[in-house]
């Protein structure tokens, strides 16, 4: 929200008598009241200015500068509704007052009503064009021409906006966006590098930009245009060296277009930068999983990640699952299941380890009774997930009750389950078991053009 001097103001207004007719004494009585409410928003003490306000507004409604200054108040508690309210209050009672109409739109961009606040703005420029002709008008104004499909005044706008601030990221995104419409794509990749090439921009909303970017590409703009993304991705983090964003940036672009070698550097300058980050040592954690590593080196990489972290926080669980599971990989159940119930001790809800635990103890025919109550809870809690209905209703059924588990494998086949071998041929023996035979094959044939599963 912009500052302004509201003191000065709230004198100006009540000497040019824009406080609303009302009898002297009334009036004098309005006058002072909002003037104590003026001085104690001026000093910080906002509850009070509001309750002051409050108090006028119920004894003589319809003030504008009662609702401006209530406007003000309500904006600075975050009660955005109400300062909308008060502030197009006091605009409709003097719809000369530009003080008015400036805050009602600053507040309606702040709620996220781009387009009514940027109607208010570009009356304003229209009509006091010395006041409000600066970068921000000029690429509320390209926006709107943009909004409107008129790139040509949509892009003179934001040269305007350049010409008065050079560096103002707006306008620039806005420029390439025009460049983009009109398929002009070295102009827009231009542009692009400049934002990028700038030191003094915020290196996370440069990364998000060129994420959103590289979000949208297909093979075909890839094979034409991937040396400028990769010079423009390389120059970010060349730009911005110590930023996690922007490393990351790197590190995910080159390793996901299959230049590993060059995206493991990047992520190794990471973790050489940020040795303490839990995304750093994750992203190790996962690209060592991807080269193959042995059990030992995955079990420490994740003993790393908890002791940085910290036993009790929930930002470990994933790390302290993993060695479940990779015990369980190496056939070593004994191990995998006291990883898991490490995991349960800090957090006695956490579905990913109570459905693999619950799992792995049903294809060990152990401990169903306590494999069924853990797989219970993943239904419960997430009734729509196939794999967790699969092991649910697998384990009913290794108890021998297979017209219980039906429904399970049913809702299962509702949400992905018709996409898994195992939870197909799951099903299939289900239905053998309830005399469902020629049911059972056709599940049991689709298991078998399934590729197999991990």
């Amino acid at each position: 929200m912009k500052r302004i001097i509201i003191i000065i103001y709230a004198l100006a207004l009540i000497a040019t008598g824009n406080i609303n007719a009302q009898t002297a004494r009334d009036r004098s009585v309005v006058e002072t009241v909002v003037l104590q409410a003026v001085m104690a928003l001026q000093s910080g003490d906002v509850d009070s200015a509001k309750s002051q306000l409050e108090y006028i507004d119920r004894k003589y409604p319809g003030n504008d500068a009662v609702n401006y200054y209530l406007g003000i108040c309500n904006s600075l508690k975050g009660n955005l509704g109400e300062a909308e309210k008060r502030m197009q209050a006091a605009a409709k009672a003097d719809s000369s007052n530009v003080w008015y109409k400036d805050w009602l739109a600053s507040i309606y961009l702040e709620e996220g009503k781009s387009e009514e606040g940027a109607a208010i703005y570009l009356d304003l420029l229209e009509k006091y064009p010395s006041k409000y002709t600066n970068a921000y008008t000029m690429t509320l104004l390209g926006n709107e021409n943009l909004r409107n499909f008129k790139d040509s005044l949509a892009l003179e706008n934001f040269n305007k906006a350049l010409l008065l601030s050079s560096d103002y990221t707006p306008a620039m995104l806005g420029k390439g966006e025009v460049y983009r419409m009109r398929g002009n794509i070295p102009a827009f990749l231009s542009t692009v590098n400049e934002i990028v090439r700038n030191p003094g921009l915020n290196p996370v909303a440069k990364s998000d930009y060129m994420n959103q970017i590289l979000k949208h590409i297909d093979y075909n703009f890839y094979k034409m245009w991937g040396t400028q993304l990769d010079s423009l991705v390389a120059t970010c983090a060349r730009v911005h060296p110590t930023d996690s964003s922007s490393i990351m940036l790197a590190g995910n672009w080159f390793y996901g277009t299959d230049r590993k070698e060059l995206g493991r550097k990047y992520f190794d300058r990471l973790l050489d930068v940020f040795p303490q980050s839990l995304s750093a040592h994750y992203i190790r954690l996962q690209m060592i999983m991807g080269d193959g590593a042995t059990a030992r080196e995955i079990i420490d990489e994740c003993e790393t990640i908890i002791r940085i972290g910290g036993e009790n926080n929930p930002e470990v669980l994933p790390a302290m699952a993993a060695i479940g599971d990779t015990y369980h990989r190496v056939g070593q159940q004994k191990n995998a299941y006291k990883a898991y119930e490490r995991v349960l001790r800090a957090d006695p809800g956490y579905l990913p380890v109570l459905n693999n635990y619950a799992y792995y103890l049903s294809l060990e025919k152990k401990k169903l009774k306590k494999a069924a109550a853990m797989s219970r809870i993943t239904v419960e809690k997430e009734p729509d997930n196939a794999t967790y209905l699969d092991t649910y209703g697998w384990i009913l059924h290794l108890q021998g009750l297979d017209q219980k588990a039906k429904p399970y494998f049913k809702h299962a086949m509702l949400y992905g389950g018709r996409d898994s071998a195992v939870i197909l041929s799951h099903y299939a023996e289900v239905l053998d078991a309830l005399g469902e035979h020629d049911l059972a094959k056709s599940f049991r044939m689709l298991a078998e053009k399934k590729p197999k599963e991990e």
